[in-house]
């Protein structure tokens, strides 16, 4: 079992930049499937592209491209007021997910080839912050849900298919 996506494998973390951008479901580029991910959660274009772009550098002074930005920009715009996508909710929320991070490794084979290095394991994505839907906390227990770390290793099994046709 990968019980966490740090270190080895950060690769499978959404906030991990990528090498090549990935298109969000608004058809603008986002540098990690955090930034992709918290875009969709607005409808308005103006804001969705704010959010798929933002770097580290402009929330931070740090040059990374990570999706922590991203993420707390759409904080950020939801706690002023910003509207949510009208459909936003739990079964939107899942199956954006799984677009997301599908096309984060079909658009990166090198992230694809890592991932199925991990064979068969089972990846949970254990975290200190509480993260009970998406992942599990305290890393190692089963306080979770885990829902990343089911649509990673569906992901999986599915570009595996794909790849053997």
């Amino acid at each position: 079992m990968i019980g966490e996506f740090r270190g080895e494998y950060s690769f499978l973390s959404n906030m991990e930049p990528l090498n090549t951008a990935i298109l969000t479901h608004q058809g603008t580029y986002a540098y990690s499937s955090e930034h992709a991910y918290q875009a969709a959660k607005f409808a308005n274009p103006v804001t969705h592209r704010l959010v798929a772009h933002i770097t580290a550098s402009e929330r931070r002074k740090d040059e990374r491209l990570d999706g922590i930005a991203a993420k707390n920009l759409a904080h950020e715009l939801l706690d002023a007021g910003e509207p949510l996508h009208p459909r936003w909710g739990t079964q939107m929320k899942l199956a954006v997910m799984e677009e997301v991070v599908k096309r984060k490794f079909i658009a990166n084979p090198d992230l694809s080839n890592m991932l199925f290095a991990t064979g068969e394991q089972e990846l949970v994505e254990g975290n200190d912050w509480g993260d009970r839907f998406w992942g599990v906390d305290p890393v190692g227990s089963d306080n979770g849900e885990n829902q990343l770390g089911k649509i990673l290793m569906h992901v999986r099994t599915t570009l595996k298919k794909e790849a053997s046709l």
